[in-house]
């Protein structure tokens, strides 16, 4: 039985990672025929597409009184976010730091890391707390939206862009409809390893479900180091989609009236932490490399090691 549910697991996260292909590539087409920014890209064109796998399965969760598995999918997806996936990446390549364009993002990134705490801490998470999210989201949306204006406004019509095909439109359907079904098997399969195992759905969720939807966010770093891009691509995605998991995907459950029983003191420090130290690297000027690389990747192994054993 634990065989069989493991395998439904590895299935939903092989369905989960070409539906996160099929949406990321068609939102990434979509993005250059705007003509948008490598960084915009990353942190609104990807950083959306890569952050629809814990939209699917924290809402799917929720719907079928599984909230732990929803919150352990959005803590343990930005933890992975950043220790993990930032940490591989800045063991490949060096992730430019230094813009100043990168330093507004990253004190963004702090500010909100700043509300999770918030509304984490509290006994309950309900439409007060998303709507705190929710008004966050909108100021962040709008402000990249006029900085997107002004970028297009500042920038030459490219004669050779590509028109739109439909093909693009059916492949961003296809992949959302991959999504849904995949987060569907997930969350099931999921919660019955859960039981099965005797562990809990939120360590369940914070560790295979969140490194399952973030494998979306993984492959794009890792292929953006392979074919040597825009290194902004990375971090924007990073930053983007942590950004999105919890100012959309975590305030789209507040009707959902979730009791917070559990405490998330050791993740949110761990967090503030890394959202401290980035914002402390732009204003340094520094990069993001080897030996922040290896840090970051050796804090997500005791996170998980915490998650285990406590």
């Amino acid at each position: 039985m634990i065989s069989l549910q493991f395998g439904y697991l590895v299935l939903s996260l092989v369905i989960l990672y070409f539906g996160a292909e099929f949406a990321l590539d068609g939102a990434e087409k979509i993005g250059k025929f705007f003509g948008l920014s490598p960084l915009v890209i990353g942190l609104v064109i990807v950083g959306f597409g890569t952050s629809l796998p814990e939209f699917f399965v924290s809402q799917i969760s929720c719907w079928e009184g599984h909230p732990e598995i929803a919150l352990g999918n959005i803590v343990g997806s930005n933890l992975a976010n950043l220790f993990l996936i930032m940490g591989i990446s800045g063991l490949l390549t060096e992730l430019h730091l230094s813009k100043p364009e990168m330093k507004e993002q990253m004190v963004w990134h702090l500010v909100l890391t700043g509300l999770l705490i918030l509304v984490l801490s509290r006994p309950e998470y309900n439409y007060l707390s998303a709507s705190l999210l929710g008004a966050f989201f909108v100021t962040y949306m709008a402000k990249t939206y006029r900085k997107m204006k002004k970028d297009k406004l500042s920038e030459e019509p490219d004669p050779n862009r590509e028109p739109l095909s439909g093909m693009v439109v059916l492949k961003l359907l296809a992949g959302f409809t991959f999504l849904y079904g995949g987060g569907e098997l997930l969350v099931s399969s999921g919660s019955q390893l859960g039981k099965l195992l005797g562990v809990s759905e939120y360590v369940i969720s914070a560790i295979f479900v969140a490194f399952g939807t973030s494998l979306p966010e993984l492959i794009t770093a890792l292929l953006a180091c392979w074919k040597k891009k825009d290194t902004d691509l990375i971090t924007g995605n990073i930053i983007g989609s942590n950004i999105f998991n919890v100012a959309f995907v975590l305030a789209s459950l507040g009707g959902y009236n979730i009791a917070l029983v559990k405490s998330f003191s050791t993740e949110m420090m761990a967090l503030s932490a890394a959202a401290v130290f980035l914002l402390a690297l732009t204003l340094l000027k520094r990069d993001f490399f080897k030996f922040s690389g290896a840090a970051f990747l050796a804090s997500y192994c005791g996170i998980v090691y915490y998650w285990i054993r406590f």
